[in-house]
Parts: structure tokens; sequence; C-alpha cells
């Protein structure tokens, strides 16, 4: 694997090992690896790391941060808004007052690190590396709590009649309550066109919100849209058919990404590391009429998991792999797909933080991977 000069001279400075043991420590971890020793020596400079490997989780002020570091103000904000430049730690300004915390790696580091869909040498080496890290193990460290972190939202057109559907199964609702949107480019597909893997499908359907867009437009990474503009960036999602997937909870959510099975890192953790586990399905699932079948084989392209495949006997739907996305029956000619409730879902978590609580429980009950 090629890195550029300067990373090959910091791979190995004892910081860099205190980082990634930092990053480690976030609900979906950083697990060691050689790839990963490189992505964070091209990312952070020493002095970088040694600053983020200190930094919370959740935002604090500078004054704060400063006193815990041991450094004066001035230098170390310098610092943090270097990174968070690069889209490595979370900036926000309150009350004229600079906040700052460290990016996870996922979700953060890795997603911002493509979002301006840059074409650059650098650009070309990290998705070869990240690429090298999620197949060597990281992938799989993505489903090692109970509670996943993303969570499948269906195609709202597809509820049924009738059906009680709760704030958080609406994807319109999502958009038209998010205190903040912006729309940004889809990080997986346009790391898989740097990889010569792209599958052709949108980019700029992928959706932030909240503080995080907030920060997402500050930057650079994202751009300001109205509800109007992302409800017509969701419109094109589903013609693509792309599956909806946003945070595993009710409120306080920070993106809305819309996947296909080829390049999304969620996705591929069924469709490449059998990794069922790596997505929470929706309140829903797909029912299948065998008398209103012909068997067409649309159902089949369409599934993003392939969780419907064609048999001698017909099509047959693997209700354990289905992730209850509604993609399948928006395409459906003779009605013989429909959506219906999944039994025994629990609520998702009420908040983001509440989330990231529970994960970490979970990880801390598997002695920490």
């Amino acid at each position: 694997m090629e890195v550029s000069r300067t990373t090959k001279e910091r791979v190995g400075l004892p910081v860099y090992r205190e980082l990634r043991e930092r990053l480690d420590e976030f609900p979906l971890g950083a697990p060691p690896h050689e790839s990963l020793d490189e992505i964070l020596a091209e990312l952070f400079t020493p002095e970088e790391a040694a600053v983020a490997a200190h930094l919370p989780a959740l935002p604090t002020p500078l004054p704060e941060l400063a006193s815990r570091l041991g450094m004066k103000p001035e230098p170390l904000q310098a610092v943090c808004e270097a990174m968070a430049d690069k889209g490595l730690v979370f900036a926000a300004v309150r009350d004229g007052v600079p906040f700052y915390s460290l990016m996870p790696l996922v979700p953060g580091i890795f997603e911002l690190q493509f979002m301006k869909a840059e074409t650059t040498p650098r650009a070309m080496r990290l998705a070869r590396l990240f690429n090298t890290y999620y197949y060597a193990g990281w992938g799989r460290s993505l489903t090692t709590t109970t509670t996943p972190w993303p969570r499948v939202v269906v195609v709202e057109r597809q509820i049924p009649a009738g059906v009680e559907v709760l704030p958080y199964e609406r994807v319109s609702e999502l958009i038209r309550t998010a205190r903040s949107l912006a729309l940004t480019n889809c990080y997986c597909r346009h790391e898989a066109n740097l990889l010569g893997e792209g599958c052709g499908a949108p980019l700029d359907v992928c959706m932030v919100f909240g503080r995080f867009a907030d920060f997402c437009v500050e930057r650079g990474f994202a751009w300001r849209v109205d509800v109007d503009g992302a409800m017509a960036a969701l419109d094109r999602a589903e013609e693509a058919g792309l599956v909806h997937i946003t945070d595993n909870c009710q409120q306080r959510l920070n993106f809305l990404c819309n996947c296909c099975g080829c390049c999304c890192g969620i996705l591929r953790g069924i469709t490449k590391l059998d990794r069922p586990t790596a997505v929470a399905s929706s309140g829903y699932i797909v029912a299948h009429d065998k008398d209103e079948c012909t068997a067409c084989g649309v159902c089949v392209e369409r599934c993003h998991v392939g969780a419907i495949e064609e048999t001698d006997d017909g099509v047959r739907v693997d209700l354990d792999r289905c992730i209850g996305c509604g993609l399948c029956n928006l395409v459906c000619p003779t009605g013989a797909l429909t959506m219906r409730r999944r039994d025994g879902v629990e609520p998702p978590p009420r908040t983001w933080r509440e989330l990231q609580m529970r994960m970490l429980a979970e990880k801390a009950g598997r002695g920490g991977r």
C-alpha cells in the first residue's frame, strides 16, 4: 500500500497508538491494523494527534479543554480548528465560546474525508487505506454491539393504509422536524468511485441534520437546503432505488443516507461480510403473495441485500434477511409484494446520546470488542 513520505515517517510514533486507543473507546471502536496506523498518520500531524487523543466525545468549551490538557487556549484553539477543517474534530460556538469534541472513526472521520468528492492523490490514498481496513476487520467490528448504530427507514408511500406510524418511522417527518438541513455527497459511493468500483447511483442525495449540518456547511462538507430541496433529493434517491438509512434513535438525528448494497459500508456488512445485524431493520417486513406473483424478477434486481431470489418454484423471500426498506414492492408490477408490520420490534433509543450509552454498555459487556 503506497503512502506519502510524510505518512511513512510518522507511522509508528507512540502518539498515534495513543490516538488509536482513544478512538477505540467509541462504541464502534477502532481495532488495530497497519492500515489504520497509516490512516491516522495521513490525517493527523503528531501535534494534532497528541491533542486529539485527549479530547472528549461530547462538545466541551475551550477554556475547560485548555485546563484539562495543560495548554493555553489560543494554541489549543488553533490546533482544534485545523482538525475541524479536516473533519477530524467537531466544532461549534455557543454564546461566543468555542466547543470541540473528537469525532469517532465512524460515524464521523471516515465519512467527512469523502464528503467533498475530491479526486486528489491524497483522497485516492485514503480510499485504498479505508477499504483495506474495512475488510481487515473494521467492517466486522461495526456489529460488535447488540444494538446497531444505523436503522433502515421504509419508503413512506409503501406503508399500508390504516397502520399506525410513529414519527421516527416517517422519513418526511425526520426531514420536516430537523432544526437544520444540509445535503452532501455520498461518501461511500465516492470512495467506491476513487477505487474504480462506483455503481453510478447519484452522489448528492445524503443528508445531515441539526448541529452536525451546521458544522458541515460551515466547514465546506455540505450545502444548505430547505425542506423542499431535501424532499427532492429523497425523490431522486427513491427513483434510483436507494435504501434510506438513519441513526437508530427517535430524536436529534445526525444523518439520513441513501444507500446501495455495493458501495455502502453499512449494507456491505450484510452483502460482503454476512453480518445481518449491521443495520436495524425498519418496523416493517415484506409480504409475498405467490398467487399474484409472475416471477418477473424485478424485485430480485432491486433488493440490495439479497433477501429475494429466483428459484425453480418462483420467487423466494428470505424474511430473516429482509431489512424492510420497501424498495421491492415499490417496483412490483402486480402488487404481489406489500409491506406489513414486523412482529416484536422494540422502539429505538430516544436520543443519539442514549443510543451511544446503550452501545457502550453492550460493548463493555463483551470485553470491549
